[in-house]
């Protein structure tokens, strides 16, 4: 009886290091974690989580606390690295990493990796802070991985962490392509957690909405399903389950309204060129070669990535102990819109704009799904290598460099 009750203390303690956790930025409540008191350690830091234990194993409790405090400071724009700890990376799968400025409410995803993510060992992942996030004291810094062999399942490990300061590179240097507003980066992925999304055994999922920093390593990539039917989620489609749960507020004192008045005229505000990365208020097509066959990872736009729920985020001015946010919801358009494009495209990278609030794109030599504009925006009528767009407030000028100047 003892050396049962043995046997199966071994086996427990080889199960609960047989898969991957966040090992730096180290993880709330690791053992190896500083501010971690003996009697609260997790054993089991690999192991998937419950949708119980949905966000980061029930850890965001803790914010607020000694328990919680920082472990590590980033900057806006700042380039780095995370690593992965474990044993069994289950032949890797895919990855995500994202932000919480409201205790764990939403996530606001900053890179995702599809395909060998994590490697067998682990591995050291590189990403970018974006330039415009957010400076905060207590922001949860969460890596999230779907398997893609074994049991179908949902690992989210947790760190907290300061984002501040300037990053050593110039801000001139921030970035050199085009890049899409915080605000408008879509939620964190979920999947196999009984809600929207499920995964399948033996594939690299392709997020349907990766946001517009993505590493693609796969050879064997394929779209999540919807759980209730089995079918393949749509690209681009915001989801439910999949896009985080409800809004919370931002974590500065105080609370205040971000919004104004609209201009009656929108200003011009933004030129999306066929030869680079699309505009923050344009579309995020992500095109790439996956297995020999061209395919659009994402084609709804950045602001439509974000779920219809407004999702709050502190604005520089919050960090420095104000008060104020921002928000952005704006659903692709799903519907069919007269005079739209169909069919195959020549001019590659050629934009479309339809009536002035619904565009579309020519990637991968055909036309995307009609995408609606963001609210209170507008394109100029036509198809060209250019999409012209306003916005009735702020103007915005593309540079040739790719970056973006208010």
């Amino acid at each position: 009886m003892h050396f049962q009750s043995c046997l199966m203390s071994v086996l427990a303690a080889g199960s609960a290091m047989a898969h991957m956790y966040l090992k730096d930025p180290i993880s709330l409540e690791n053992k190896d974690n500083p501010n971690t008191l003996p009697a609260h350690i997790d054993y089991t830091p690999t192991a998937p989580i419950t949708q119980a234990q949905y966000p980061c194993k029930g850890y965001t409790s803790l914010l607020g606390t000694s328990e919680a405090a920082s472990v590590k400071t980033y900057a806006p724009g700042q380039q780095a690295s995370l690593s992965i700890g474990g044993t069994a990376s289950h032949n890797g799968g895919s990855c995500q990493l994202s932000l919480s400025y409201d205790k764990g409410k939403t996530f606001t995803v900053i890179k995702s990796w599809i395909g060998n993510c994590p490697t067998a060992s682990g591995g050291t992942f590189d990403f970018t802070i974006p330039s415009d996030a957010p400076e905060a004291d207590e922001v949860v810094f969460a890596w999230t991985w779907v398997n893609k062999s074994g049991n179908r399942e949902y690992y989210m490990s947790c760190a907290v962490v300061s984002i501040k300061g300037t990053s050593k590179r110039e801000v001139s240097d921030i970035p050199k392509r085009a890049t899409v507003a915080f605000a408008g980066r879509p939620q964190v992925f979920q999947a196999n957690l009984g809600g929207e999304y499920c995964t399948k055994e033996g594939v690299d999922t392709v997020f349907p909405n990766p946001g517009p920093d993505v590493e693609n390593t796969s050879t064997t990539p394929g779209p999540p399903t919807l759980c209730a039917t089995g079918a393949d989620a749509p690209v681009g489609d915001a989801g439910s389950s999949g896009s985080g749960s409800g809004s919370g507020s931002s974590s500065g004192s105080g609370s205040a309204s971000g919004s104004s008045s609209a201009a009656q005229e929108p200003e011009p505000s933004t030129t999306a060129s066929a030869a680079g990365t699309t505009a923050s208020l344009g579309g995020v097509f992500l095109t790439t070669n996956l297995g020999g066959t061209p395919t659009t990872l994402a084609t709804a736009t950045s602001v439509a990535a974000v779920p219809t729920t407004p999702v709050a985020v502190p604005t520089s001015s919050a960090a420095a102990g104000g008060s104020a946010t921002a928000s952005a919801s704006a659903p692709a358009n799903s519907g069919a819109v007269q005079g739209q494009q169909t069919g195959p495209c020549t001019q590659e990278g050629a934009w479309s704009c339809i009536d002035g609030a619904n565009f579309q794109r020519c990637a991968s030599g055909q036309w995307s799904a009609v995408i609606a504009m963001a609210a209170g925006t507008k394109c100029t009528v036509g198809v060209s290598d250019n999409l012209q767009m306003g916005r009735r407030r702020d103007r915005v000028n593309r540079r040739s460099a790719g970056a973006w100047g208010w």
